[in-house]
Parts: structure tokens; C-alpha cells; sequence
């Protein structure tokens, strides 16, 4: 079954409905040449008896009303015996021969009493009758030939088959057609596609259609966007890390050989040390920050299923006190309570170093952090956030005004999420907050903390 589906799926789109409409029209014939076939044989008999029962209660009516049988009517189609006393009295129909009589005779003598439908042969052709005694005055047959049937059979299969002839047309047609209009747009976005394959950078994209189709054409253009805006983010981040790395290096280097001539360019020989020291530790952050990230992917997946916790209050106070010389005139408000979240300390540590050093870069006089049971915010009193830049602050080299590599963020969103912890930014009335908070966090909590 796998290898059909799969031999099936092998062709293109266009193959695989022409095999659909092909096994239709066999399933069809199979329904007319089996089923319906036997249904119309039924059909056919009914109402070959049904006209033999009506012309007979025709006859016998008109029988009923008059003392003889002048002036009676009869269907040209139907021959009519009338006995009495197993002696035929009256014949209504065409030319027989003796053959044909001697069968009715043989019918007439058979039956007594009551009714009868069946058949009989005669010279190879086969014949109807219906049978009927009237309350014991007179038995009459009402016989039809083969060829009555055969006519109604020939044009009800004839009606069948024209019309199964068109609504097969009509459904091949209505076929194609929408197979038209999915291959086609199918094969512009595989040009589309090709052209960005190729570099084309001003390849165009234009289905107007509200399906599928249409959604997956427009996400084809959303992530070209995407990702020549994530490429130039990139060459950008790209060139403010060379520059961000040849200044220090050329400081570096420059110290040095100068302090290798004897010569101390910062006054003294440890000031000189110092700026040279002051530069490799520079040198060091963003080196750690690219390796970082670069290894974080695996070694996340790798912590998902971990047991390790951390202690949120200890670490945060800890990290404060590395930050709190950077800008001392900042005002920095504390409601920490005690904590406990899941994940490697190393890791939480980056998360709470990246958040609070984004937090005192942009600043104006007051930073605020929260610990609560599987939640934390630290909020600025800083400018606000663009709307485009809420939605994009933590993917990978996306850099603020006074961002450094525009990865800090992207390695905090990776950290939490692979604890099951979200990160989100949001505006306040002055300032941001950032908000990291587990997803399993019992309701009664998450509403205590949403209050903040």
C-alpha cells in the first residue's frame, strides 16, 4: 500500500488526477455493468406488469359494464385472452400463431383461480403475461412480447448513460480547471523560488488568492523578507564587530610594542598594563558572546530535560554587585523574593547579566527588579520601544541604539525557552520591562504577578 501511495505521489499533479478520473470512470462502468444493470432488469419487469395489470383492469371494467364485447378498447402493445369455462371466448390483439395459442392454453388450464405474473417462451422469443380470475366468470391473460421491455430497457440505460456522459464531462472539466488553478500558482512560486535561489533579489511574488495557496505565497514572501532583512542585519553586525574588534586589537598592539621600546603611553608602566588589560577583557566579552551563541542551540536542547535548579536571589544579588559601579548614580529598587527555577546557574546568569546590562545602558535614573516564584521583570525608566522593535528585540543581531553585538537578547530567549520560561518585552507609561516567566506557572500566581 505504502509503495502505491507512493508511486502515486511520484507524478505530478496534473498525473495524479487523470488517475483519480480514470478509476472513476472504471468504478462507473463496474456500477452499471454489475448493479445498475440488475436494478434496471427489475425495473424493466415492474413496469412491463405494471402496463399488463392496467390494461387488464381497463378490459375487465369494460367488460363489467357491458353485456357483450362490442366497442371494447385495448392497448395496441397488449393481447388479450378472455376464457370461460377453460374455453378462450374472445381474443383482442394482432396475427398469432398456433404455436402461441396452444401456449396460452396451456397457461389458461394451469390456473384456476386468483392472479399470476410471469413469463413464457415461444419460437425463441420470450413473452410477459399477467393472469387474473375474475370472481370465476371469466380468467383472462394479458400477454406482451420482449421487445416492449427490451425498448423501455434500451432508452431508460440510453437516458443513464448520456447523462453519466455528462456529468462525467462536466466533472473532468470542473477537474482540470481547479487542477489549473493550483498548478499554476504552484509553478510561480517555484520560479519565484528559483529566482532567489539564483540571487535575484527583485524577484516578484504576485498571487491574489485567500486559500491556502494565497497564505503560503504570502509566507513565501514574508520569509524572502525575512531573511535579506536578517542578511543585512548581519553584514551590519558583521562590520560593527570588526570594527568593534580591530580597535582594541590595535590598541593592544600598539601598547605593546611601544612598552616594548621602553616607551609607557599611558603614564606609567601599570596604567599602560591596564588599557592593554582593559582591551583584552573587551576582547574576551565578545569573543564569549559569539561562542556562546553558537554552541547555545545544542547545549539548550541538551538542558531541556535537565534536573539542575538555581537559586534566583542569590544569583541576582550576586550579579548586582559586579553591576552596581557602572552607572552608581542610578537608583536601584529591589522586591526580591526567595526563588527557585529550574536551569543551570551559569546560564541564568548570562539571562540576568544581558537583562540588567540592557537595563543600565538605557536608563535615566532608576532601574526596578521583581523575584517572584517562577517570575522575574527588570523595568528602565528609559525610552520607549518602536512597535517593529517589540517584535524583533530578541532575534539574533537585532541591535538597539546602544546595543553591542544585538545578541544579547537573542541568548536570553533561548535560555528561558529552553527552560519553559517565556521572555517578553513591553512599553510602560516610561519606560520597559522585560518579563521572563515559567509556563507551567500555576494561575493563582500568574495572576500575583500581573498586578505588577
Amino acid at each position: 500500500m505504502r509503495r502505491f501511495l507512493k508511486s502515486i505521489t511520484d507524478v505530478s499533479l496534473f498525473q495524479q488526477v487523470s488517475i483519480i478520473i480514470v478509476t472513476f470512470g472504471v468504478v462507473l462502468i463496474f456500477f452499471f455493468s454489475v448493479y445498475l444493470r440488475g436494478n434496471i432488469d427489475d425495473f424493466v419487469i415492474n413496469q412491463v406488469m405494471s402496463l399488463l395489470h392496467r390494461s387488464q383492469e381497463s378490459l375487465v371494467k369494460t367488460l363489467n359494464n357491458n353485456d357483450g364485447f362490442s366497442d371494447l378498447t385495448y392497448d395496441a402493445d397488449v393481447m388479450h385472452f378472455v376464457y370461460s369455462q377453460d374455453k378462450c371466448i374472445k381474443y383482442f390483439g394482432g396475427r398469432i400463431a398456433d404455436e402461441f395459442i396452444s401456449a396460452v392454453n396451456e397457461i389458461a388450464l394451469e390456473n384456476e383461480t386468483g392472479w399470476i405474473e410471469s413469463s413464457f417462451e415461444v419460437s425463441g422469443k420470450k413473452y410477459y403475461y399477467y393472469y387474473s380470475n375474475t370472481e370465476g366468470q371469466y380468467e383472462i391473460i394479458s400477454i406482451i412480447g420482449e421487445a416492449y421491455g427490451n425498448a423501455i430497457e434500451s432508452d431508460l440505460l440510453s437516458n443513464v448513460s448520456n447523462t453519466s456522459a455528462i456529468v462525467f464531462s462536466v466533472i473532468f472539466i470542473l477537474l482540470t480547471i481547479w487542477v489549473a488553478t493550483i498548478i499554476a500558482p504552484l509553478l510561480q512560486m517555484q520560479s519565484y523560488i528559483e529566482k532567489i535561489r539564483q540571487g535575484d533579489d527583485g524577484a516578484i511574488l504576485n498571487i491574489e488568492r485567500e486559500d491556502e495557496l494565497g497564505d503560503l505565497a504570502k509566507a513565501l514572501v514574508g520569509m524572502h523578507k525575512e531573511i535579506k532583512r536578517q542578511e543585512e542585519t548581519k553584514e551590519e553586525m558583521i562590520q560593527n564587530i570588526s570594527h568593534d574588534l580591530k580597535t582594541p586589537i590595535a590598541t593592544i598592539k600598539s601598547y605593546a610594542e611601544s612598552i616594548k621600546d621602553g616607551i609607557y603611553p599611558y603614564d606609567t608602566l601599570e596604567k599602560s598594563v591596564d588599557v592593554i588589560l582593559d582591551n583584552a577583557n573587551r576582547l574576551e566579552k565578545k569573543v564569549y558572546s559569539l561562542l556562546f551563541l553558537n554552541r547555545l542551540d545544542y547545549a539548550m536542547e541538551q538542558e531541556k530535560e535537565t534536573d539542575k535548579t538555581t537559586d534566583m536571589h542569590k544569583l541576582i544579588n550576586d550579579v548586582l554587585v559586579s553591576f552596581k559601579m557602572i552607572r552608581p548614580e542610578l537608583e536601584i529598587n529591589k522586591n526580591l523574593s526567595s526563588a527557585i527555577f529550574k536551569g543551570d546557574e551559569e546560564s541564568w546568569r548570562v539571562v540576568v547579566s544581558n537583562l540588567l546590562d540592557n537595563a543600565l545602558r538605557y536608563a535615566e535614573s532608576a532601574i526596578s527588579i521583581n523575584l517572584e516564584p517562577h517570575y522575574l521583570s527588570i523595568a528602565n525608566d528609559g525610552p520607549s520601544l518602536s512597535e517593529e522593535r517589540v517584535k524583533t528585540i530578541f532575534k539574533p543581531f537585532e541591535k538597539g541604539d546602544k546595543g553591542k553585538f544585538g545578541l544579547g537578547l537573542s541568548i536570553c530567549y533561548k535560555v528561558c525557552n529552553a527552560y519553559g520560561f517565556s521572555i517578553v518585552a513591553e512599553n510602560l507609561e516610561k519606560g520597559v520591562i522585560f518579563r521572563v516567566e515559567a509556563k507551567n506557572k500555576p494561575k493563582h500566581e500568574k495572576k500575583k504577578s500581573e498586578k505588577n
